[in-house]
């Protein structure tokens, strides 16, 4: 039962706010209230007897929320996803004023759980559809993956099982892109597994595909999506957690490649696009560690040298007393097991930022400061500021913290453990136990060096909220990138940014082929007195969500930017020079384009030194005795 295995599993962490909240309330972001946006909803939650956290793994997640112009009039709407209630789609009237349009656009939705949701032009018609998720067969939740086509008149024809995507899974969130290099939008389907004997064991498991809980790889072929994840390398077992997914080129070699993060012991995946239809997963071989617990994760070239980083959230606190109150990491022993015994990588129960070194990543969240963030869920890079450096937002909260010490003590009693599965009464008990998890988001500005200056309280309120998906879009056209949350037990928060055109910026958009007019996948390299900035368009990002198709760089008081290169799907390139700031441009792809050189845009790392393997007389191989340091030096960080 998941009763009895969800505690020994979960862990967090947490990054306190060190800005206290600025005077007279003057932010970065300003919050607007629910009575200015017209956006009354909120992620109600109504735990019963039969469906709680004790009862469902998963239970507080939360929502995903998509941002997107679906009728073509230059405003970004918005889309919630409700857990237990309706979704909702709200037009976007302009000046952050919204008009809730869910009946007559008929996309309220018929499963009994939701989760994450995607808003892209799956039939490339030039007009924006909505994906949602579902779960579908836990504790009898009934339902299946939805796709709402968009009839061109604010109204939507659902239509998932013509397609092909009409799931019946345990779905977390998916994501649109072209991995075959085909022109249209192919389709990753991240889903979630639960605790059970199966999903326990050597690593190897991944290999056995699962129908309900194995991640599923979509080929678009003429708008019929096709189900190829065992042929195309993709791992389908009963111990993918999948709980957050990144598309990128992160080698930069023509094709878009996977980074799925994982929950619990199973490792995040990294699959390599080999150019013929398959994947290779080479976690391994390219990362040292990873988070333990990994949720929402995102993307973007931190160091201007035009490889993507990743990051990962987990769960650490940093505030002292809520550590001390949850439970701690796994034990060397247990580490020992994973790793060299069962199959598994090295992972930590913290947040990690992967820097793209080309050929290796090296992990730096505690150096940058972004380590420790507590119950985080969402994560968005975003240039908030414009002045050429990513800053960073994070979501977080939950509404109760099940891996708490004194829960877990009244639980690992014999007599309580043995209730669980009989009483309701001690169901109760336990969630009572549960304190609760309502902390403050989370916003960090880019510094250079890649380190991180937390802003928390400085460029948004310390507001203690519960938010999960999170999405950023241009909501009033003024340039700059807004945010919105969707909140569990509490409206959605809508963050206006007031950077406006104190700093300078550029925006995209692209008007590509059929069957992918947005221009998902398309690369930009700008360069501006000397500065490389490097980023590829997609829209699956954070948390169970979604954002806005547009290509934001900021630029400081640059007025003018010496180049630009566009790098579309097809792998060939354009240049425009001498491009003024502060203005959207819709670009087009030329007739005549040259085919992309990406030695030359990006080169690969130089390599100093070369492993030999061994060298005549030398050969003497060391044999190290079964003693380990950290049961003497507790605090020792490595192994000697």
């Amino acid at each position: 039962m998941i009763k009895r295995i969800i505690i020994p599993f979960i862990i967090l962490t947490f990054l306190s706010c060190s800005n206290k909240d600025k005077k007279n309330n003057v932010y970065l972001f300003e919050k607007l209230e629910a009575k200015t946006t017209n956006v009354n909803f909120q992620n109600t939650l109504r735990p019963t007897n039969d469906l709680n956290i004790l009862d469902y793994l998963y239970y507080y997640n939360g929502g995903g929320v998509a941002v997107g112009d679906i009728n073509n009039d230059h405003l970004v709407d918005v889309f919630f996803t409700s857990n237990q209630g309706e979704n909702k789609l709200y037009l976007n009237k302009g000046n952050f004023v919204f008009e809730d349009i869910t009946d007559s656009a008929g996309v309220a939705g018929n499963s009994d759980w939701n989760t994450g949701t995607i808003i892209a032009d799956v039939n490339g018609d030039g007009l924006l559809d909505i994906y949602v998720c579902a779960v579908v067969g836990i504790n009898g939740l009934k339902g299946a993956n939805e796709l709402y086509i968009n009839n061109g008149d604010t109204t939507f024809t659902e239509q998932a099982k013509k397609y092909g995507l009409n799931f019946k899974n345990y779905s977390t969130t998916a994501a649109f892109f072209d991995y075959d290099n085909d022109g249209d939008l192919d389709m990753y389907l991240l889903n979630h597994a639960v605790h059970t004997q199966n999903s326990f064991g050597k690593a190897s498991i991944r290999n056995n595909r699962d129908p309900k809980s194995g991640d599923k790889l979509l080929r678009n072929d003429n708008g019929k999506f096709t189900d190829v994840s065992e042929e195309a390398g993709i791992f389908g077992g009963v111990n993918g957690y999948g709980l957050g997914i990144a598309t990128h080129d992160f080698n930069n070699d023509g094709y878009v490649d996977i980074y799925v993060s994982n929950d619990f012991h199973e490792d995040d995946y990294y699959y390599l696009n080999n150019g013929d239809g398959t994947f290779t997963e080479r976690l391994k071989e390219f990362f040292g560690k990873t988070s333990r617990f990994s949720m929402g994760s995102d993307v973007a070239d931190l160091n201007h040298d035009g490889f993507t980083d990743i990051l990962t959230l987990d769960m650490t606190p940093e505030d002292e007393e809520v550590l001390k109150a949850s439970m701690g990491d796994e034990t060397i022993d247990m580490l020992t097991m994973r790793t060299q015994k069962l199959g598994y990588h090295y992972q930590y129960t913290r947040n990690m930022l992967q820097i793209n070194n080309r050929n290796h990543f090296s992990e730096t969240a505690l150096f940058s400061g972004l380590s420790a963030t507590d119950w985080s869920w969402s994560a968005l890079f975003g240039d908030f500021n414009q002045d050429g450096e990513q800053d960073l937002f994070i979501s977080n909260g939950i509404p109760k913290r099940p891996n708490d010490l004194d829960y877990i003590k009244f639980t690992s009693n014999d007599q309580i453990s043995a209730s669980l599965n009989k009483s309701k009464l001690i169901d109760n008990e336990a969630l009572n136990k549960m304190p609760s998890g309502a902390v403050a988001n989370f916003i960090f500005e880019g510094q250079k060096n890649l380190s991180f200056k937390n802003q928390s309280g400085n460029w948004i309120p310390n507001d203690t909220l519960i938010s999960n998906g999170s999405a950023y879009a241009d909501f009033d056209n003024d340039g700059d990138l807004d945010l919105v949350t969707n909140n569990s037990n509490t409206y959605a928060t809508f963050y206006k940014n007031t950077t406006d055109t104190t700093a300078n910026y550029l925006k995209l958009k692209f008007n590509y082929k059929k069957a992918n007019l947005f221009g998902i996948g398309t690369k930009v390299i700008s360069y501006h007195k000397g500065i490389k900035q490097y980023k590829q368009l997609f829209t699956s990002k954070g948390f169970q969500s979604s954002s806005e198709a547009i290509i934001h760089f900021g630029y400081g008081n640059t007025k003018t930017i010496d180049s630009i290169n566009i790098i579309w799907t097809d792998n060939t390139i354009q240049t425009i020079k001498n491009v003024k700031t502060n203005q959207t441009l819709t670009i087009k792809p030329l007739q005549n384009r040259l085919a992309v050189n990406y030695s030359i845009l990006f080169p690969k790392e130089k390599v100093g030194l070369t492993l030999i393997d061994s060298i005549k007389g030398l050969d003497y191989k060391h044999i190290e005795n079964k003693y380990s340091d950290a049961n003497r030096h507790k605090l020792i960080p490595y192994q000697i």
